[in-house]
């Protein structure tokens, strides 16, 4: 019998790297538009910009992570980026280096057993 390498073993763990994006800004920026006495127009269109760059935002970021592979899900008020190739930390940077900043997403690593959630 010969020895086992290291390629002969399968993993007993994988992980998955969800990136979240938030559609609005936490928190919502309402006051721009509700709290401003009396409430204008022009507040209502500031608020309608500030949610505009927000959005072309999570666009341009999910065009970077496309390209890396990951796959996306709607949630209540953002937007899941999956993948369970691309590590956590590689995926931050690869957002940092586009001229993202950190407070516009947020990483996570799950780990998966191969018989489900640790």
């Amino acid at each position: 019998m010969g020895e086992k390498s290291e390629k002969d073993y399968q993993p007993v763990v994988d992980h998955v790297t969800r990136i979240v994006l938030r559609l609005t800004d936490n928190p919502l920026p309402y006051a721009i538009a509700t709290k401003a006495q009396p409430i204008s127009p022009e507040g209502v269109l500031a608020f309608g910009r500030q949610l505009l760059h927000r959005t072309e935002r999570v666009a341009a970021m999910m065009n970077i992570l496309a390209e890396a592979g990951f796959r996306f899900a709607a949630g209540d008020d953002c937007v899941y980026a999956d993948s369970d190739v691309v590590e956590a930390q590689a995926a931050k940077r690869l957002l940092l280096s586009s001229g993202f900043k950190d407070q516009e997403f947020q990483v996570r690593l799950d780990y998966v057993r191969k018989w489900g959630m640790l």
